[in-house]
């Protein structure tokens, strides 16, 4: 079972551009289309993704959504930080999670050295770069 901390969340992800704009969030109330102006999405992605996934944000009495924005950035940032795979793993682009791998056969084309294997849940093949340039000596 993956815990919910180590799923990684692939629906929503920004940009470079939006990522930029971020930046210009002030401490203050967005409603999701003023958000979604500011940043450069569409708004039904607020009600579609962010908010089910946990995003910070108020209903007021007449059930409208308020986002803060210091709030909206410090949580995106948080939340699609990049993850860091552990030696023997590799991301499978059909289970959408690390997988670890399974008698992994090095492989060289070029400068280019990477581990090449099937997924033990799905059976993809997946690859995994080690390096690129000159070749280093694998010792596991």
């Amino acid at each position: 079972m993956v815990n919910k901390s180590d799923e990684i969340i692939l629906k929503g992800r920004l940009n470079g551009n939006q990522k930029n704009r971020l930046v210009k969030l002030l401490d203050m109330m967005y409603s999701p289309s003023e958000l979604a102006g500011e940043i450069g999405f569409n708004k039904r992605q607020v009600y579609r993704v962010y908010i089910p996934l946990g995003c910070p944000h108020e209903k007021d009495s007449k059930g409208r959504h308020w986002i803060n924005g210091e709030d909206f950035r410090n949580w995106i940032i948080d939340l699609y930080q990049k993850r860091v795979l552990k030696h023997n793993e590799a991301f499978c682009l059909t289970c959408k999670k690390p997988v670890r791998m399974i008698s992994p056969e090095r492989k060289q084309e070029d400068r280019l050295f990477y581990y090449l294997c099937n997924c033990p849940n799905c059976g993809r093949r997946i690859a995994r770069i080690i390096t690129r340039g000159k070749p280093i000596d694998d010792k596991s």
